[in-house]
């Protein structure tokens, strides 16, 4: 690997992490209620994000290094979820609906089952 891509993604994994940290922070000075909203709009905002920069980065001369900066790094720290959104995405725009649908799919009913799994078996390894 090439460090000057390795630098690009830590460096725009910090930044997006401490966006990400901030907004969380933001979201919890703002509202009063349980719902997570500064996660819900790091996702969100993500999403538009990627989208955004995706297609704007096959419109113009972009270095894969900030490529990488912005979608693995940046975005990746702010958000894992638009990352999954631009893939499934891409999936629908290479023709392959239906293997969109079982990535949409799998990834949530395979990641909620997943960290129930987790919890129970911290649950019972860590019981009193």
């Amino acid at each position: 690997m090439e460090f000057n891509k390795l630098m690009a993604v830590a460096f725009g994994g910090a930044v997006g992490s401490i966006g990400r940290y901030c907004l969380a922070l933001l979201a919890a000075r703002l509202t009063n209620t349980g719902f997570p909203l500064g996660t819900f709009v790091a996702n969100i905002g993500g999403c538009l994000l990627i989208g955004f920069c995706w297609n704007w980065f096959d419109r113009v001369h972009i270095s894969n290094e900030f490529r990488l900066f912005i979608f693995t790094g940046f975005l990746g720290g702010f958000t894992t979820f638009s990352t999954f959104a631009r893939e499934s995405v891409q999936f629908f725009k290479a023709g392959e609906p239906l293997h969109a649908l079982g990535y949409i799919l799998a990834s949530n009913v395979v990641g909620l089952g997943i960290v129930a799994a987790g919890f129970l078996l911290a649950e019972k390894l860590f019981r009193p």
